[in-house]
């Protein structure tokens, strides 16, 4: 089933960060309501400005990690009524904007969203070895 979306907000950094309805029915009247919220961050070197990079540092973390990165948030309620699916989904888009929303808006987000996705991906390879 596609996403279908529901609300999109331009932030200051710019980047936009895309909310979207992924519910779906499990019974004649009864749902699982998902909310996704979603950000595309290309990787660019003016991305970094707390520590500039090296040349060779930034391929690395391009090499690593691809461009574009997704930032990606979901939220989910199971076992709700036909009647009720929009106002639990509308509850969990504001949830997420209440709790979350001052933190993918700012303006540090997506350097360090890209960084720590690196730090992962190093750190998952480490541990393979």
């Amino acid at each position: 089933m596609e996403p279908t979306p529901y609300k999109k907000l331009d932030l200051e950094h710019g980047h936009c960060l895309e909310i979207f309805d992924d519910s779906r029915k499990i019974g004649a009247d009864a749902w699982v309501v998902i909310m996704t919220a979603t950000m595309k961050i290309p990787l660019e070197m003016s991305l970094f400005t707390s520590e500039p990079l090296s040349d060779s540092e930034f391929d690395d973390i391009l090499n690593i990690l691809g461009s574009p990165i997704e930032y990606r948030y979901r939220l989910e309620r199971n076992m709700i009524m036909d009647h009720e699916k929009d106002a639990v989904l509308e509850n969990l888009v504001n949830t997420f904007l209440e709790n979350t929303g001052r933190y993918v808006a700012n303006p540090k987000f997506p350097e360090k969203i890209a960084l720590k996705e690196y730090k992962d991906r190093v750190e998952k390879r480490k541990r393979k070895r």
